[in-house]
Formats: C-alpha cells, structure tokens, sequence
C-alpha cells in the first residue's frame, strides 16, 4: 500500500482523529502541515474546496477534501477495529460522530477565534458563527460556555438513559469514540482552552462522568496514546 497524503496544520482540531484511525488500522501516511501554519500544502490552491484536512490516496488516486468522508473512506477502505461491525452499529456511530462534528463547529472552532485573536477568515474560508459581534471577547466566552454545557449534557443524559459503555456505540470502540475523545481532551489539556477551563472554573467536565468514561477508555489503548503524543501538550488548541 502507498502513503496516504494527509494534509492538515498543527492544531488537534478535526486531524488527530484521522490520524489516530490511521494508526489504529495499520495506515502508512504522509502528514503535511498546510499553509498558513506549513509550507508542505497550499489549501487554497490545492484542495477541491480550499480547506483542511484533505487526503489522498495515491493507490486510486481519491482526493477527498471533508473530514467525515476521510474518516468513512479510511474505516472502509481499510478495514480494522473502527470499522462498523453491522449497518445499525454504523449509523450509531455516525450519529455519535455527528453529534462531535456540531460541538467541535459551534463550540471549540468558535473557541479558536478568541483564542487566537482572529475574528476575520483565518485557516478556514468561514466561521460558522462570529463569537465577537456586540459584545466582544467576555460575552463571547459566556456565551460559548452556556452552549458547551449544554451540548454536553444531551450527550450525558443520553448516555446514562440509555446506559451506553463502555463505548459509545457498545462494547467496541468506535470512529465516533475517537473524535469524541480528541474534543474532550482538547479542552482539558491545550493551552488554549485555558479560557474555557477558567470560564468553568476548572472543571469544564464536572457533570459529564459518563462522556469522561468513554474517553478514559478510548486512551487505554496504547496506540491510541502512541498516535497522540504530546500534542495535547504541545498543540495550542
């Protein structure tokens, strides 16, 4: 099998979850930091859509330019242990992703702007929502925080209702899981989420025990751990 191009910038965001697929599944890749933050890929130019994360696979020659099309492409073009063991396992775990995807864009990605000071395109073409409009910085984080809980707390009581362990879709572990664990410890551990664990008086977690649980069991994994790295540390969102 060739390399598979992987094109990103050295941030978690929505790239550690592949690259954690691909190390869970035995993928050789190619990871290139893109412009504006590397000079290996120029997302402008050379993506379909001018975002990140892009992949290719030089075997087919597939360009695919959206990460929920990279993750299903890799999980089923290379089958391994995040690959959906029946069509209902499936759709959980694309819900449960969906579920990451909308708590990444209106939370964390929102999150990035203040973070980084930019409330103008940055390394996206477009903000889902702009956090500084009438009332700036303070509100913004209020605002942010109010919705952090609250997403959280559907997938909380979800869990708990329907008595879901010791992963999100049962008892293997999932590309849902995955993401899920990579939003949650972005928060807990980047420098850059400082803002928000201050805004919830450190403990940005204090009622999701279950979602917590999930995500301890996802890291016990050690190639799970072996993919991470420092970057929780090191990345600054």
């Amino acid at each position: 099998m060739s390399k598979i191009d992987i094109a990103y910038i050295p941030v978690v965001g929505r790239g550690l979850q592949i690259e954690v697929i691909c190390a869970l599944h035995g993928i050789e890749t190619n990871m290139m930091m893109s412009m504006p933050m590397g000079e290996d890929f120029d997302k402008n130019t050379e993506s379909p859509f001018g975002t990140i994360p892009w992949l290719k696979d030089p075997s087919n020659g597939i360009e695919l330019n959206d990460s929920l099309a990279i993750v299903q492409y890799l999980i089923t073009k290379y089958p391994g242990p995040l690959t959906p063991k029946s069509t209902e396992n499936a759709a959980l775990a694309a819900m449960y992703w969906s579920w990451a995807q909308d708590y990444y864009s209106f939370v964390l990605s929102p999150f990035h702007d203040i973070i980084t000071g930019h409330n103008e395109p940055f390394w996206r073409n477009l903000r889902l929502t702009d956090t500084l409009v009438e009332g700036g910085k303070e509100l913004g984080v209020t605002n942010l925080t109010k919705l952090h809980h609250s997403r959280l707390q559907y997938l909380e009581n979800h869990i708990k209702s329907k008595k879901i362990g010791p992963f999100i879709t049962g008892e293997n572990c999932s590309y849902a899981d995955i993401f899920i664990y990579t939003c949650i410890r972005t928060v807990q551990k980047t420098s850059g989420f400082a803002i928000l664990r201050d805004s919830c008086q450190d403990k940005p977690f204090k009622e999701c025990p279950n979602i917590l649980k999930i995500c301890d069991e996802v890291e016990k994994n050690p190639k799970v751990v072996e993919a991470v790295g420092s970057k929780f540390k090191d990345c600054p969102i």
